[in-house]
């Protein structure tokens, strides 16, 4: 029989990809968002071109629950093991899913080049280290006399996590050479980059500014020889 809170937990993982990536598919919120906007707010053709737009895949407010997830099937799955399958079946499913989206729906805001993998690695060791003092309680209060056999389990997970960011997180705080080489969309004038770096008292063109207090001063002088 399983634990109460486990099942909850079970449920809400099955309910997360079931009805969380039938909602995804379908896209019923933003229709129904988009229509709300066309009949009371947007005014204009560019507003009603923006309402429709699908925007980014919005990773501030997805990640989390996917980290959520991860750590509730690590978790529970000493305490009721049947939460894996719901587990594998949330991530293949979410694979296939956003994957989809990701090409053929939502429209990037911004590129970070790979700086957001660090961060999510952390929070999956996070986890695992979680889940592991998970185990270690559960198979105590079970009275499992080989417990100190999965103590070197945290210590390893630790080096793990010490060698990846001393080895490989410094590769991403840096825009990778095979990107940074690659030809710009537009040519920028490099005339008003070598402009921009000239002091304006050392500049041979006057702005607007010179020109007003120029003739300012000039009008002055007439004005005192009359």
């Amino acid at each position: 029989s399983l634990p109460n809170n486990a099942t909850f937990f079970l449920t809400y993982v099955a309910l997360k990809f079931f009805v969380g990536y039938g909602l995804e598919l379908s896209r019923i919120v933003p229709l129904i968002i988009y229509h709300l906007k066309r009949k009371y707010l947007c005014k204009t053709q560019a507003e009603l071109k923006e309402a429709w737009s699908p925007g980014d895949l919005g990773y501030a407010t997805r990640f989390p629950g996917d980290m959520l997830i991860i750590t509730i099937v690590l978790c529970y799955s000493v305490i009721a093991p049947i939460i894996v399958p719901f587990g594998v079946l949330y991530f293949g499913l979410g694979w296939l899913v956003l994957r989809n989206q990701v090409l053929k729906v939502y429209v990037p805001s911004y590129e970070s080049y790979g700086r957001m993998w660090p961060h999510m690695h952390t929070r999956i060791l996070a986890a695992l280290l979680l889940y592991q003092v998970t185990m270690f309680g559960y198979f105590g209060v079970k009275k499992f006399y080989y417990v100190p056999i999965l103590i070197p389990l945290p210590i390893l997970s630790l080096i793990f996590a010490f060698v990846c960011k001393k080895k490989f997180y410094h590769f991403f705080q840096a825009t990778a050479l095979e990107v940074a080489c690659r030809e710009m969309k537009e040519t920028p004038n490099m005339e008003l980059v070598f402009r921009s770096f000239i002091p304006p008292s050392l500049s041979a063109e006057k702005s607007d500014d010179d020109q007003f207090e120029d003739a300012k001063s000039q009008v002055s002088r007439a004005a005192s020889f009359v």
